[in-house]
């Protein structure tokens, strides 16, 4: 008889510890703010008010000598773009591609602005799911102009310091 309690007994007590040792998958929900993205809207430099889209637009990250695609000949009036976490500093190529229409055919100029955000970075503690997530602090700007001079005319840092992607960080004037 004592065998036949253990054979009812031992299965169970293995499965109670089975059941009171699972947790709860540790998934980061899709709904929990992570690392922010830097956003940028595009205004008209005659007009500041009316949002206005570049032609064309092109966005290049330039890592050492390497070079990375973001956007490709876009036509969109705000965007969005990561910074680099390990370092106080990413440099991005924007590149519009204007139209000059001659007769029949249409032929694509490029001008090309190079963007320099330099910044500080925080980490912040979300949840054991999520873990961290990094905030930038006292956001700047450089922009150079390539051969043929600068495409941007102005800008504007709306928020320096980046924790959510909620509102535009940057205006950018064209």
């Amino acid at each position: 008889m004592n065998k036949s309690y253990l054979k009812i007994l031992v299965p169970g007590v293995v499965l109670l510890m089975l059941i009171l040792g699972c947790q709860r998958d540790d998934i980061c929900p899709e709904s929990t703010q992570t690392t922010p993205m830097l956003v940028l809207r595009f205004y008209d430099a005659n007009e500041r008010e009316n949002f206005s889209r570049p032609t064309n637009l092109s966005i290049r990250s330039i890592v050492n000598d390497s070079v990375t695609t973001l956007y490709q000949r876009i036509n969109q009036d705000s965007i969005v773009i990561p910074l680099r976490t390990n370092q106080n500093t990413t440099t991005y190529t924007f590149t519009i591609f204007d139209s000059d229409r001659e007769e029949e055919e249409q032929e694509f100029t490029p001008n090309t602005d190079t963007l320099t955000f330099t910044y500080g970075t925080e980490e912040v503690y979300v949840n054991r799911a999520c873990a961290y997530k990094v905030i930038y602090n006292s956001l700047k700007l450089t922009v150079e102009g390539g051969e043929d001079g600068e495409w941007i005319d102005s800008y504007i840092i709306e928020e320096p310091n980046i924790e959510n992607e909620t509102q535009s960080h940057i205006s950018i004037f064209f």
